[in-house]
């Protein structure tokens, strides 16, 4: 796991400052639109690459692209097709926090080289490189406006999987509303559900705060 992390996070950034020092919109499009694709394109085929590599622990309920981090696979792809803002700020704090976190704590079973190992961090690589190369090959950033947007709009669609949730029935706990992850994380420490998302909704709000730290300081550095 330790080594996997190592690989992706280096990988990442460092093709992301590569590409910084001699970027060209014409050159790097064609990668884009690759990148964007398989981000959008592999969330959809999920479902059926997980049932089949584990048909055990995998099923329509819970397969459903409908996670957090999905949602991160489509503002990025969508980002990197249109080059909207408002599709980058909820990829860089649903991207970078959630990505980053399911890499720390990746909710699976089995460790490499399992069938589902690859496609959880798969997926996820993806995501990380795609926002790390928007970051700082395409020197995109959010603003504090931004961090407010992406709070309030992650507030309505939690609201909106909670009833999927409950719609779906048993087995379906999109963005974990229902349940704790199987696996160990720490969540581990919350109140047992529903009441665990008293304690998550807190940190996750705080944590949008903290990835927009970096460019409040670079603000404050530039006006004095």
């Amino acid at each position: 796991h330790l080594l996997t992390l190592f690989i992706i996070f280096g990988v990442s950034f460092t093709f992301s400052f590569y590409v910084k020092n001699d970027y060209d919109e014409t050159r790097y499009a064609i990668f884009e639109k690759i990148l964007a694709y398989l981000l959008i394109f592999n969330e959809f085929l999920k479902p059926f690459y997980l049932n089949y590599f584990s048909p055990d622990d995998y099923n329509w309920t819970n397969t459903i692209p409908l996670h957090a981090c999905h949602f991160s696979s489509y503002a990025t792809g969508l980002f990197l097709l249109t080059r909207n803002q408002k599709f980058f700020d909820f990829a860089y704090f649903w991207g970078l926090g959630g990505a980053s976190m399911a890499l720390l704590t990746p909710d699976v079973d089995f460790a490499f080289p399992s069938g589902v190992f690859f496609p959880f961090f798969w997926g996820h690589t993806l995501i990380l490189l795609a926002v790390s190369y928007a970051i700082v090959a395409l020197r995109q950033r959010p603003f504090l406006r931004d961090v407010h947007r992406v709070i309030g709009m992650s507030i309505m669609l939690m609201v909106i999987i909670y009833f999927i949730n409950l719609l779906l029935g048993e087995g379906a706990n999109f963005w974990y509303l229902m349940d704790k992850p199987d696996t160990d994380s720490v969540m581990n420490y919350f109140p047992d559900p529903p009441f665990h998302m008293t304690v998550v909704i807190p940190i996750a709000i705080a944590f949008f705060y903290l990835l927009y730290l970096p460019f409040w300081i670079k603000d404050r550095i530039s006006k004095d």
